[in-house]
């Protein structure tokens, strides 16, 4: 069983129904040249940015198939989050959960990534349902370089080079829960102190901090 989860800052939601297909792509960008008396010669370069790429679902109604982690929401819903995401112009946070049918844990992705494309899709005796598609670009964080004058005892017109780190925005950590897991042994193992489990059962809205089950993300 595979939850897909997309958040940005506050805002998070899990996908009402599992894509059938995940598609990721990694480009090298590596270029081919012609040196005389050589011939063609491999230019390599490094790792492009991961584009992942997959469609998705929002039924506009509550089938049987729809995960019943949350509460049901129309298409609607989904689209002016996704619309939203786009216009902050800031990353998201993918969090792909695999889990097999025993109830095993493989392993997770947690990427932060440019929603880069939302493709709307409606297919005629569907009664509302919209399938969308979307390409998410792997964010990666860069520096930018700033020029300052150099005093005049170094050379008039000399022009210094500093690297000007951008701000790293923090990710916030999360945590898939696991069979025999409850909020105060996560809040001890993670955050170091178990009397925390209130505070992770209110930033993820969970009235009854009991009731948590394997496969869950919490925002810790």
């Amino acid at each position: 069983m595979y939850r897909f989860y997309l958040k940005q800052g506050q805002t998070q939601f899990l996908f009402p129904v599992t894509p059938a297909k995940l598609e990721v792509k990694t480009d090298n960008h590596n270029q081919t040249v012609s040196i005389l008396n050589i011939g063609e010669v491999n230019i390599l370069k490094s790792k492009g940015l991961d584009e992942i790429r997959f469609t998705a679902l929002f039924p506009n109604h509550a089938y049987s198939f729809v995960m019943q982690e949350n509460q049901w929401k129309p298409p609607s819903a989904y689209i002016q989050m996704l619309q939203t995401f786009q216009a902050a112009k800031l990353p998201v946070q993918l969090t792909i959960f695999r889990q097999l049918a025993d109830g095993s844990l493989l392993f997770a992705d947690n990427r932060e990534m440019v929603l880069e494309k939302c493709s709307m899709l409606e297919k005629g005796g569907e009664q509302g349902d919209v399938w969308v598609e979307l390409l998410l670009k792997e964010y990666r964080r860069s520096q930018s370089i700033a020029y300052k004058p150099l005093p005049q005892s170094q050379g008039k017109g000399n022009l210094m080079q500093q690297t000007v780190q951008r701000p790293a925005k923090t990710t916030e950590k999360t945590y898939i829960v696991k069979k025999g897991d409850s909020l105060w042994k996560i809040a001890k193992k993670e955050l170091g102190n178990g009397s925390k489990y209130q505070e992770i059962a209110k930033k993820n809205h969970i009235q009854n901090p009991s009731l948590i089950y394997p496969g869950q993300v919490l925002q810790l």
